[in-house]
């Protein structure tokens, strides 16, 4: 009897660590999300017309407008009842606290770069990088950033072809608004940043913009790697979003082309 005690409590403790151990691993989507009816998105509101405050502090933008239309169509494919929070903070923060599980997703103007450790969804827009500055500084191209003060967000592929640059100072004073602040003043003598951004500064603050691309690529809504569930379900949400004249207004709206 004893023996045969044994022998089921082995059994037991067996099931208990294979068969029970599935109990926590993420079967769908919305488990596999942090907070039960929520997915959490963490942005940095100063890349207008991305992601910015408006005069009440609410959060506006091209990326802001997009993820309120994506949740609606995760719903609808996830026969989910989800809503948005958004968790903002400093760009160069976002992956850290995506890994760290404080939010599930990263928008806020992110490309694809080998060094960011996370997981990149389908592209959802082009974006060029350019070179934004004032009229007295000579510079034209590239390669006149040599023995230049350039600013560039940190931790963003701007920042990376800036440092490539033999002779240019990479200067990171901030957040965007810090930066072109700086350039205005004379403190930098030009910002990189995505074309749509420098678009905005260029007709607020009188700068130019370079005729020539800095950098050449795309934006994608970031995740963590081992949330397979989660990039599968903001791709399907994306592939179907940039089919739609949802996505043309918005576009339209905020003024931007998705070639």
């Amino acid at each position: 009897m004893k023996k045969m005690m044994i022998c089921c409590l082995t059994v037991l403790c067996v099931f208990g660590l294979f068969g029970c151990g599935s109990k926590d691993e993420a079967t769908t989507f919305e488990s596999a999300l942090l907070k039960e009816g929520s997915l959490i998105v963490g942005t940095s509101p100063d890349y207008p017309p991305f992601e910015t405050l408006d005069a009440n502090g609410e959060l506006i933008g091209f990326d802001i407008d997009m993820m309120k239309d994506l949740i609606d169509i995760i719903n609808k494919q996830q026969k989910t009842n989800l809503t948005l929070e958004f968790k903002q903070m400093d760009f160069n923060n976002i992956i850290g606290a995506m890994q760290a599980n404080q939010i599930d997703v990263g928008l806020s103007g992110f490309t694809y770069s080998e060094d960011r450790d996370c997981f990149f969804s389908t592209p959802y827009l082009n974006s060029k990088q350019v070179i934004i500055t004032r009229e007295d500084t000579g510079i034209a191209s590239a390669a006149d950033l040599s023995g230049k003060k350039v600013g560039a967000g940190m931790a963003t592929t701007g920042a990376d072809a800036v440092a490539e640059i033999e002779g240019a100072e990479l200067v990171q004073p901030g957040d965007y608004t810090v930066m072109f602040q700086a350039l205005k003043a004379g403190q930098l003598d030009a910002v990189v940043c995505d074309e749509a951004v420098g678009d905005n500064y260029v007709l607020s603050m009188g700068f130019i913009k370079c005729e020539e691309v800095f950098v050449d690529e795309s934006m994608s809504i970031i995740a963590n790697k081992e949330k397979t569930l989660i990039h599968d379900a903001i791709n399907q949400a994306i592939a179907e979003y940039i089919t739609t004249d949802a996505y043309q207004a918005l576009l339209e709206k905020w003024e931007l082309s998705a070639e």
